[in-house]
């Protein structure tokens, strides 16, 4: 990992480089995949600033932290970008999503013909993707969480089934549900 430490209104002495290539030697532990860094610590009259940019292959990391202490700043914000890398492995590696996305798509595939899809035929035309959260509810909940946003659908995974379901409402103000049959 190429490190790049930018002061500004700061000098920048070698006890403070040791200590910030210390805390990011933990960083880099827990990613390997991380191809730059780069930290721009900054000093005003009563704040330390730090900021901390990771370079990964595909993603950008960002934190800003600020404290009357220039170490404590370096600290909150190396935290927060080990939260920050945490959350993006947990996407990256779960086997959760890769089975929803496998459900999704297998019905889809009766939709390909010979010559691809229905969309890349010009039939239809792909507008907007949304994407649903991942976590388990039940058709109750999903209801609940329909009214709480005002929307007319709602995509989910169903508790009970395992299953993607959708809950939609319908023109006389009941509720219906869509669930796959396989």
């Amino acid at each position: 990992m190429d490190i790049n430490i930018t002061g500004r209104n700061i000098d920048l002495d070698n006890s403070l480089k040791e200590y910030i290539n210390k805390r990011l030697a933990k960083i880099e532990s827990l990613y390997k995949r991380i191809y730059r860094c780069e930290v721009i610590l900054e000093e005003e009259k009563l704040r330390k600033n730090a900021e901390i940019i990771l370079h990964l292959k595909r993603n950008r990391l960002v934190a800003k932290e600020s404290s009357p202490d220039m170490y404590a700043s370096i600290d909150n914000a190396s935290d927060n970008i080990k939260k920050q890398l945490r959350r993006m492995r947990g996407k990256l590696s779960s086997r959760r999503r890769r089975d929803v996305l496998a459900r999704i798509m297998k019905p889809m595939a009766r939709f390909k013909g010979q010559e691809g899809s229905i969309i890349a035929k010009g039939r239809g035309r792909l507008v907007k993707t949304n994407k649903f959260a991942d976590k388990p509810m039940l058709p109750e909940e999903a209801k609940l969480e329909l009214d709480v946003l005002g929307k007319d659908f709602i995509m989910f995974k169903n508790a009970d089934t395992g299953e993607v379901n959708v809950v939609y409402k319908r023109g006389d103000g009941k509720y219906g549900i869509i669930e796959p049959s396989f």
